[in-house]
């Protein structure tokens, strides 16, 4: 039986060293692609910049000539409202 809790203690201790070993790789591999990436974007905006595309000012309607078409609207819904009468 002793055999038995040394090993598994054992297990339990290579376990949690492996799980912190690659916790601790990986984190330390998300840090090097943040900065590298960040390091890569800089250097290429530098040499090679994006072109800032302005969209044109779209023209405003008029409220004026859309009041036909809405009084045209509401007459017809009232007239259907009152079933055709």
């Amino acid at each position: 039986m002793a055999d038995f809790a040394e090993l598994f203690n054992t297990g339990i201790t290579i376990t949690f060293i492996g799980m912190t070993v690659v916790l601790a790789f990986l984190t330390l591999m998300i840090y090097a692609m943040n900065i590298t990436s960040s390091f890569i974007i800089n250097v290429l905006n530098k040499y090679f910049p994006e072109a800032v595309k302005e969209e044109p000012k779209k023209a405003k309607k008029k409220a004026s000539s859309n009041n036909e078409e809405i009084a045209l609207g509401v007459a017809l819904a009232f007239h259907a409202q009152q079933g055709g009468k």
